[in-house]
């Protein structure tokens, strides 16, 4: 099947009102599941496309400049695909595995393109400690679309985890714009309904067993053949939540015949497509060369990838073409070739396979003559930075050591030989970069040639000593109704930073309630109570230990307001009517006018009315209307505000 890349909507948002008006505000808040605290925030997003393996995030501006890792983890299984990148401070943030954005596995070890489904859970974590997230929606398209005559229709399915009134229909082909001036059309939770610019009405049914049927009828024939030879355009849309300003967070796009994998060039293969994992390998054939003894590190899949069910490996004879060797299990990482011919020269390889698949020849250590060169003493060079000491009470402070060799470096850190004869021993591991110091350590290193020439050396050492940092300086934040943002002087050798959250007269809360741990001088405190005192410490953090305290900062978070949108607002000789919703019954609202620049301007009088309780229990509405003193001409444009610090517009008020 061929892969189209098509051009993405950056969001697909819709007014709590506008929903009401098409019959789904009710029924979409009184239906939802509850909704998670990690399901991002509007104007912050997290959209997923699982049948292309593509994630596009949106917003996060005040996170702008910062380093963001994004992560896609299978409940029971683990991280499946990551990528880090910085965060732009525009509209999308960043996007994975899309034409203009970054690949899987840009900036983490985990080299894999990961197979997205539903299910998945798409996480984004910042420096501060915090992150949202969006769960993969089952909601999908089943089979290709279907025309008859001017009508056209699209069967999908939806999981338990989909709230059927926060779902959409959409087929996308460009073409349709010369027919229905859009270039998708829609089919909403509800019977056919027009479509606002017209060219065909729409309607979606869902069954009780989770099936959906979008059905579509168009004007004009034109418009049904143009959008059924839309190709691979049809798509199930599920939001996972809807907050009270109607905003849709936690967006999946399932795209019915889309292929995965990677995006673009240069991007890592998706798990099934991944080769068996390579590593690092050395041969030595000491003594009369009949021998040799071949260690490797460990290989591991990627996620999702087949594991390693074992290894080969082989001594291959360049003179008479001939090749011995030996497979063994997956926990093998050393074996011994022998019967080898003492003059034969010889390369050794050694693969990993995973299942049917085998992988490249690991890459061989050092610089040795691969079948060993008769008469050869040359003792390989050794060099370890930095020298350790002769005993425990002189051990050497490092956090880790570096070895250069021209030869093939082994090493054990426990203490037991590194070397047995002219061979490493058992115990020895190959060396594939520093050694890492975590605590009192005696280190053998040794290098070997080919042929078994070898040198060594020992050495205690410890880790680095390191003094706690200061206590952080200068702290300070803004608040809004729930959050108190915070910032501090950065800290000198400070890795990390941990804030702590007290109530207004100095108690520590909860361990739940506290944020966790940052590596920037910033954090966000989030989940507390509108209108509260609150007092705040933060202390710096290294190897050393922490801080003490720094000075508290206290500040007390806004008073809760309430939240109110404008459905409609209507103007004509006589009569002005405004509609709208507020998610506080009892509060009044009052309309305004809007000046030129803008601003809220003069209130309009007469023009208020109470918030009343509508279906179901938690959600109100208000009606403004006015057959006396109607303003003389149409407002243009109004704010309406609520006494419960709630503000809606500037909005269009149309004649009619």
């Amino acid at each position: 099947m061929k892969r189209v890349v098509k051009n993405e909507p950056r969001s697909a948002r819709r007014t709590l009102g506008m929903a009401a008006a098409l019959g789904l505000a009710v029924a979409g808040l009184a239906n939802a599941p509850a909704a998670s605290a990690a399901v991002p925030t509007f104007p912050n997003n997290i959209v997923v496309f699982p049948d292309r393996d593509f994630v596009s995030v949106e917003g996060y501006s005040e996170h702008e400049g910062e380093t963001a890792t994004l992560e896609v983890t299978r409940p029971g299984v683990g991280v499946m695909g990551s990528a880090k990148t910085k965060v732009s401070g525009t509209g999308v943030a960043f996007e994975v595995n899309h034409p203009g954005g970054v690949c899987w596995g840009t900036g983490t070890s985990l080299d894999v393109t990961p197979d997205i489904k539903a299910g998945d859970v798409v996480s984004i974590k910042f420096p501060d400690g915090s992150g949202d997230e969006t769960t993969t929606s089952t909601a999908t398209v089943t089979e290709d679309m279907t025309r008859n005559g001017q009508t056209v229709t699209v069967k999908g399915k939806l999981g338990p985890d989909v709230d059927p009134a926060n779902i959409e229909q959409r087929i996308i082909n460009p073409a349709l714009v010369d027919v229905v001036g859009k270039r998708d059309v829609r089919a909403l939770p509800g019977p056919l309904v027009p479509a606002p610019r017209g060219g065909y009405s729409s309607g979606l049914d869902v069954n009780a067993d989770g099936t959906f049927l979008a059905t579509y009828e168009f004007d004009t024939l034109e418009g049904a053949t143009t959008a059924a030879a839309a190709d691979l355009g049809e798509r199930a849309m599920a939001w996972q939540v809807v907050d009270a300003d109607g905003n849709r967070q936690g967006l999946t796009i399932a795209e019915f015949g889309e292929a995965g994998g990677p995006g673009m060039g240069g991007c890592p293969q998706g798990p099934t497509n991944q080769a068996a994992p390579a590593g690092a390998a050395s041969a030595v054939r000491p003594g009369d060369k009949t021998s040799a003894l071949v260690k490797w590190t460990p290989a591991t899949a990627q996620p999702g990838a087949a594991p390693v069910t074992g290894y080969s490996v082989e001594a291959v004879n360049s003179s008479t073409n001939t090749v011995q060797g030996v497979r063994l299990a997956a926990d093998a990482t050393q074996a011994t070739l022998t019967g080898l011919d003492p003059a034969g020269p010889y390369t050794f390889e050694v693969r990993s396979m995973a299942g049917d698949k085998m992988s490249v020849p690991f890459a061989m250590g050092g610089s040795g003559v691969p079948g060993g060169a008769a008469g050869d003493t040359t003792i390989p060079t050794l060099s370890v930075s930095p020298a350790g000491g002769a005993d425990p009470a002189s051990a050497v402070e490092t956090n880790s050591v570096t070895v250069v060799s021209n030869g093939q470096v082994f090493f054990t850190a426990d203490g037991s030989p590194a070397v047995l004869g002219d061979s490493p021993t058992d115990n020895a591991r190959l060396y594939t970069g520093p050694i890492p110091i975590t605590g009192p350590t005696t280190l053998n290193v040794a290098t070997f040639d080919a042929v078994g020439n070898h040198d060594q050396t020992t050495g205690e050492y410890k880790p680095v000593s390191v003094k706690a940092p200061a206590a952080p300086a200068g702290l300070s934040g803004t608040q809004t109704q729930t959050s108190v943002a915070l910032t501090w002087g950065a800290v000198t050798d400070a890795d990390s930073y941990q804030v702590t959250v007290y109530d207004g007269v100095g108690a520590k809360l909860a361990a739940a309630k506290q944020p966790p741990v940052t590596t920037v001088p910033k954090q966000t405190v989030t989940g507390l109570s509108p209108g509260s005192p609150y007092q705040f410490s933060v202390v710096a953090i290294n190897v050393g230990g922490s801080s003490v305290d720094s000075a508290m900062f206290a500040k007390a978070t806004d008073p809760l307001t309430d939240q109110v949108t404008i459905t409609s607002a209507k103007w004509k000789a006589g009569d002005f009517r405004i509609v709208g919703t507020g998610n506080m019954v009892g509060k009044t609202v009052q309309a305004y006018r809007v000046n030129a620049n803008g601003t809220r301007g003069a209130a309009i009088t007469g023009a208020t009315a109470a918030v009343v309780a509508a279906a179901p229990p938690g959600i109100g509405d208000y009606s403004i209307r006015q057959r006396a003193n109607v303003p003389a001409t149409n407002p243009g444009k109004i704010f309406v505000v609520s006494n419960g610090g709630g503000v809606a517009g500037p909005f269009t008020v149309t004649n009619g």
